[in-house]
């Protein structure tokens, strides 16, 4: 049975009582048509997920009964996407999210044509982060995943961690296909791959330029090729980010 999900702003426990978000409490009473004690999964800051009961007032509030399961994936992938144009990165981190992705991080690459003034980019970052809220509740997720502020490729290949895998898709790239490098990683690391930390790295529209791949390479990036066909830039980190936590993860 399907039973809604919705984020609380505080960590609960049995019996515990929390207010419901405006937007929240409007996708399930309006959208959903939902109402005093229907069930509702609530998942906190923390990530915790409850299944609980809806109870009426202004705003409705969600009781916690019995803590379940995290839905998270066992690794944390991070997408950085060449910036592309027009609403495609809507689209990434929508589906992104939907998929498992724990990190959006948009990549201000040479070849990237939309590179919006402080205020544009404001209000799309915001906007990209509602949506990855939205897509998070929809997909029953314990965490929505972050989006960062857009930023040049080297500052994100530069972060501490360090990152246990890079992968960046290239279409000039033909002795490796993305397939026989992640076999190969999985049969290192097993499967599921818990607690790893995978960098995708997907180019804009017009792709990377190759001097951003060979400092990728310097990095550690290992570049593959995705076959013969050339994917739209707002399908190629989705479906990349897919096969990762499928071949890596608990995806399918």
């Amino acid at each position: 049975m399907f039973v809604p999900h919705v984020f609380v702003d505080r960590e609960l426990e049995p019996g515990a009582r929390a207010p419901l978000p405006a937007d929240d409490a409007h996708h399930l009473l309006r959208v959903l048509r939902r109402g005093p004690g229907d069930q509702v999964v609530a998942v906190s800051p923390g990530g915790c997920r409850w299944l609980g009961q809806l109870e009426p007032g202004t705003p409705p509030h969600v009781v916690a009964q019995e803590r379940l399961p995290s839905s998270e994936p066992p690794l944390h992938v991070t997408l950085g996407q060449g910036l592309p144009k027009g609403p495609k990165m809507e689209e990434v981190v929508r589906h992104g999210t939907e998929v498992g992705v724990s990190r959006f991080v948009p990549v201000l690459a040479a070849r990237s044509v939309s590179r919006p003034e402080a205020d544009a980019a404001a209000r799309r970052l915001q906007r990209w982060q509602r949506i990855a809220r939205e897509a998070a509740r929809q997909a029953q997720r314990s965490a929505v995943p972050q989006v960062d502020p857009p930023r040049p490729l080297e500052g994100l290949l530069a972060e501490e961690g360090p990152w246990d895998l890079i992968l960046m898709p290239w279409e000039e790239e033909e002795s490796r296909g993305l397939r026989e490098e992640l076999e190969a990683v999985a049969a290192v690391w097993g499967r599921p791959a818990a607690g790893r930390r995978v960098l995708v790295l997907v180019g804009p529209e017009g792709g990377w330029d190759p001097a951003e791949v060979e400092a990728a390479r310097r990095a550690g990036a290992r570049v593959v090729t995705l076959g013969p066909r050339i994917l739209r830039t707002e399908t190629a980190g989705v479906l990349v980010a897919g096969l990762v936590l499928h071949v890596l993860g608990d995806l399918g």
